[in-house]
């Protein structure tokens, strides 16, 4: 008899105290909700580098579909005795440009977005001749204390229409405020601007030649009018 009994008041403190043990463990195992998080975050900050070359931007989203957005890039780069058409030059290029775009967002609730505005442009390549005995312009050779040196300037119309596509690849965190991305685009930065001036004395025929051999660079500096946009970002949003 005294198993019996004994397995009745092992039921009997199960159902009375069974409840409130399931209570208490559930209590304390669960954990605090985290704070819900928004459709988007309105604004973020973003540091970039690609084809324009390394900057950062910052953007407002102020409406589900739509945002603005202004950034900045720089580059810079030497090269000795780098050739153009025949001649050697020290060449220096710069990136610097700064676009400033209407970001259209065709789902709110994701970070893909249009691109549509302008690139302020300050692109530029300059050079100086480093030839040392004679220089061959125009397929003319000439003495070089007759030149002097040849000073090469291009630069690309100073404000660009400018479309592209960008987005959010992942997220590093929960809340969706760091992220990886990334921009596609191009800017139609048209004819560029060419100058090759000389520091000799004057003299028509080397001068004519000069003049020609600007020419020759503006033909090919021509066909480059499309300035591709690709960039890889890392952007907090707030």
């Amino acid at each position: 008899m005294r198993k019996p009994t004994l397995h009745l008041c092992a039921v009997g403190l199960i159902l009375c105290f069974g409840p409130h043990l399931s209570v208490a463990a559930a209590e304390a195992t669960s954990f605090p909700e985290s704070p819900a998080r928004p459709l988007y975050w309105p604004g973020s900050v973003t540091l970039e580098g690609g084809t324009t070359g390394f900057g950062g931007s910052g953007s407002w989203r102020f409406h589900d579909y739509l945002g603005l957005r202004l950034g900045g890039d720089f580059f810079q780069y030497s090269k000795n005795d780098a050739e153009i058409k025949g001649i050697h030059y020290d060449a220096k290029l710069r990136l610097l440009s700064e676009p400033l775009t209407l970001d259209i967002y065709p789902w709110p609730k994701h970070s893909f977005h249009i691109s549509v505005g302008a690139m302020f442009n300050q692109n530029e390549l300059t050079g100086t001749s480093s030839d040392n005995t004679t220089i061959i312009i125009d397929g003319k050779h000439f003495p070089i204390n007759q030149v002097g040196s040849l000073d090469l300037q291009i630069k690309q119309q100073p404000v660009n229409p400018y479309l592209s596509i960008g987005g959010n690849f992942f997220y590093f965190d929960r809340a969706h405020h760091w992220a990886l991305g990334g921009e596609l685009g191009v800017a139609y930065t048209g004819d560029p601007r060419v100058s090759l001036t000389r520091s000799g004395p004057a003299a028509p025929l080397i001068d004519a030649a000069v003049n020609h051999e600007q020419k020759r660079i503006e033909d090919s500096a021509s066909d480059y009018k499309w300035w591709p946009v690709v960039k890889l970002t890392t952007s907090y949003s707030f």
